[in-house]
């Protein structure tokens, strides 16, 4: 190990309170901020350093997550079981080289831009203006119990030479034995940082990520809607999308706005809003809604024709479905148990050895003769309603099994029954509290505002079929759950709404 390597200590403990529902299942540093666990946005900032994490409160459950999702950087686990910021410190600067630099952090920092550190043998405390902290520098230079929104110490701090720290407190508060203890220091501005301890900061960034993936910049004019990609990690599935409106378009499909450009993607702006904020309309209303999206959607699916591929269905059924969820089983408490009692409703689980053969046997009833042109993820998010009730559909997925336009028109009825029933645009914003032991699992969230609605109309437009659509449901929210990774709750509460909706679907066979 490189004395010259950057080491970083994550003070990584504490219970989170002030997250509430948030860290009932999970660590604060494992809270989902813009697509990742503030923890690995710490990774992302300093990548070629070695990191060493103290946890305490779900250590198996952090420890677990960091298997399922390496973070690509050098790391080690720390337990500790004292409380407090200075809880598990001594036991990290045991494994860091004495002349090794040092930065010690809170896991609930974002941190952007740093000053450079200064030229000096003295450790430094880094200050913020950027939001108030409860410690703060003083005029004199000192370090007191002060709330400040100037020169507030957030919980960032620097030793050029790690052996400068002497190892503090076994327990306590970090920032007072250090203000008790270190005197000769130096002081740093570190204007851009954000501190996501708090409830509303998380439920903020909860609802922007809704409007729009972490990966996509959308910069929404008067007239006009301009969709670039900043990840190059999925530039693929943003050109998908710019194929799938070119041949819409060329189909003769009036329900999506006009393209401008494609380098940037550019298109008219539809002046509306998405299905799931318009809370005041009327059952006549929503029933307009809901019908306006399925004949529209059934004018796409009307408007060409071809085989269907049984491949292509078992891989996006079956295989897909099967893969996502292992990739994420080791996270989802319950696994490997034959039935769970999810929000009232005894339901088996198809990935337990009690029930072996019951998911293949489900996807081998939805074959179909042929595709047709399909949207792929027509949810409420993905569409906007107009002055005049009419929908208007963005964002295609712009593939099924492979790149194209053609899948099977069922799929399509799934994901609007997906938002309208099952409440998915809620879900995907975290609006949702997941209680769960040994035999229960209750995910709680607020019903759609098109529930009961969306049920009838279902039921009037499809019938006896309604179960396909069911079962195609509950199979979303099962592979939900090995996409939604970055967040344990989300990956835990799609897989049990899974076997809930299936369980219904059954029902109905």
């Amino acid at each position: 190990m490189s004395a010259s390597q950057l080491h970083i200590i994550v003070q990584a403990g504490g219970r989170g309170s002030r997250l509430r529902h948030h860290t009932w299942n999970k660590p604060k540093c494992l809270v989902s901020v813009r697509g990742k666990p503030l923890l690995y946005h710490l990774f992302e900032r300093f990548p070629q350093a070695q990191f060493h994490i103290i946890g305490d409160y779900a250590f198996d459950r952090l420890q677990t997550y960091l298997e399922v999702n390496p973070p690509g950087v050098a790391f080690k686990l720390i337990q500790s079981t004292e409380k407090g910021t200075a809880s598990g410190i001594d036991t990290a600067l045991k494994q860091v080289p004495p002349e090794a630099p040092l930065v010690l952090t809170w896991s609930d920092l974002i941190i952007g831009d740093l000053p450079a550190w200064p030229e000096t043998e003295l450790p430094v405390v880094c200050t913020t203006s950027a939001f108030t902290c409860r410690w703060s520098v003083t005029d004199d230079g000192s370090l007191k119990e002060i709330a400040s929104t100037t020169h507030g110490i957030p919980g960032l701090f620097y030793f050029p030479r790690a052996g400068q720290l002497p190892a503090p407190a076994h327990s306590g508060e970090f920032v007072r034995w250090f203000s008790e203890n270190v005197h000769d220091y130096n002081v740093l501005s570190c204007p851009d940082m954000e501190e996501l301890g708090e409830f509303a900061v998380i439920e903020e960034s909860n609802d922007r990520a809704g409007f729009c993936r972490f990966f996509n910049q959308v910069d929404i004019q008067a007239d006009k809607v301009i969709k670039t990609v900043i990840d190059p990690a999925f530039e693929e599935l943003h050109q998908r999308e710019i194929a799938w409106y070119q041949e819409a378009q060329k189909l003769g499909f009036r329900r999506i706005p006009k393209v401008w450009s494609v380098h940037p993607l550019t298109i008219d702006r539809v002046q509306g809003q998405h299905a799931y904020q318009m809370l005041d309309l009327s059952e006549r209303e929503r029933r307009a809604v809901l019908a306006d999206q399925l004949d529209a959607l059934t004018a796409l699916h009307d408007s060409a024709s071809a085989p269907a591929s049984s491949t292509d269905l078992r891989d996006v059924y079956f295989k897909k479905t099967v893969d996502r969820v292992k990739s994420v089983a080791s996270l989802i408490p319950g696994f490997d148990q034959a039935a769970m009692t999810i929000n009232g409703k005894k339901c088996r689980n198809p990935f337990a050895a009690k029930h072996e053969g019951l998911l293949e046997s489900l996807v081998q009833k939805l074959q179909v003769k042929h595709f047709v042109p399909i949207h792929g993820d027509a949810t409420f998010s993905n569409t906007l309603i107009d002055d005049k009730l009419r929908v208007w559909f963005i964002d295609p997925r712009g593939y099924f099994s492979k790149p194209g336009i053609m899948g099977d028109a069922w799929y399509d009825y799934a994901k609007v029954y997906y938002s309208a029933v099952g409440g998915y645009d809620i879900f995907n914003r975290r609006k949702f509290k997941l209680h769960i032991d040994n035999e229960t699992v209750e995910v709680l969230m607020e019903q759609p505002n098109f529930y009961k609605t969306g049920q009838a109309i279902f039921a009037d437009y499809f019938g006896q079929d309604q179960w396909r659509i069911e079962i195609i449901h509950a199979l979303i929210w099962l592979a939900l759950s090995g996409y939604v990774k970055d967040d344990i709750d989300s990956v835990i509460g799609s897989f049990y709404l899974g076997l809930y909706w299936m369980e219904t679907g059954m029902a109905k066979l």
